[in-house]
């Protein structure tokens, strides 16, 4: 389950964890028709975030990559729970790296004569 906040700069505030991005938009709808007259603050973002509240633009490729497979096998067992499960980061870095070895092992065994 995606898990998506907004965060209004000008204010400082941010919203708490939505499910879908409808709700998200709404969130911020109500957010500048309540405080903001409508108006858009300048800076405002809204974005998917993982389970432990860290935005997903703001890590790197790599690290994306292995948050958002430890997320989903997390997901499996708890889809609205928040914060981490190791066996989950676990299970990610280990689909990673035999994904990685199974690429390495082909390409040698495919590159040598």
């Amino acid at each position: 389950m995606r898990r998506y906040l907004y965060r209004c700069p000008l204010c400082r505030t941010t919203s708490p964890v939505r499910f879908s991005p409808p709700e998200i938009g709404a969130e911020g709808e109500y957010h500048r028709q309540a405080l903001h007259g409508g108006h858009y603050p300048d800076g405002e973002t809204t974005g998917e975030v993982d389970r432990r509240g860290r935005w997903y633009t703001d890590l790197g490729i790599l690290a994306s990559l292995q948050t958002r497979l430890g997320d989903t096998f997390a997901d499996l067992r708890d889809p609205k729970g928040t914060g981490g499960r190791i066996w989950a980061d676990a299970l990610a870095w280990l689909t990673l790296t035999t994904g990685a070895a199974t690429v390495l092992w082909t390409t040698t065994a495919v590159l040598q004569p």
